[in-house]
C-alpha cells in the first residue's frame, strides 16, 4: 500500500514594497519525524521559491501564519479552519505506518481469508507493544 501523505501549504507576505504568495505542496513522509515540522514547512517553501535561507526576508515570512488545505492520505482529518493538528498528524501517520507493515507481513504469512479483522487487530496490538517495548527496555 503506497500512500501519498501530503498537504498544501501556503501563506502571503510583503517584503520591500512586493506582495509574495507562496504555495507549496508538502510530502509529509519525508518531514514528519521532524523535531521542527513547521520549520521545516517555512524552509521549504523558501527553498522552492528562491528566499535566501540566510536572509531578513526569510524571517519576514517566518514571522506569517502557514495556511494548511487540500489534505491527502493521513493527513486527511487533520486540518482545521486551515489549521493543522500536528499531534493528530503523526497519529494518523503512525496508524498508517503500522497497517503498511502488517500488510507485508501478512501477505507473506496469511492468505486472504485467514486475515479476518480479529487477526488484523491482534497484529496490530502485538506491533504497537513491540514497539513500545523498543522504547521502554527493560
Amino acid at each position: 500500500m503506497i500512500a501519498t501523505h501530503s498537504l498544501l501549504a501556503s501563506l502571503s507576505f510583503d517584503y520591500q514594497g512586493k506582495s509574495y504568495v507562496l504555495q507549496s505542496v508538502i510530502n509529509v513522509e519525508n518531514i514528519i519525524s521532524h523535531e521542527d515540522f513547521y520549520q521545516s514547512v517555512y524552509l521549504q517553501l523558501a527553498q522552492e521559491h528562491d528566499i535566501g535561507l540566510y536572509s531578513y526576508q526569510l524571517e519576514i515570512m517566518m514571522d506569517q501564519t502557514i495556511h494548511f488545505s487540500q489534505a491527502k492520505g493521513c493527513v486527511e482529518g487533520c486540518i482545521d479552519n486551515q489549521s493543522l493538528d500536528l499531534e493528530l498528524l503523526r497519529q494518523h501517520y503512525e496508524q498508517v505506518l503500522c497497517l503498511e507493515k502488517i500488510e507485508i507481513v501478512a501477505t507473506k504469512r496469511l492468505n486472504s481469508s485467514e486475515m479476518t479483522e480479529g487477526v488484523k487487530k491482534a497484529l496490530i496490538e502485538a506491533y504497537q507493544l513491540g514497539k513500545a517495548s523498543n522504547q521502554n527496555p527493560v
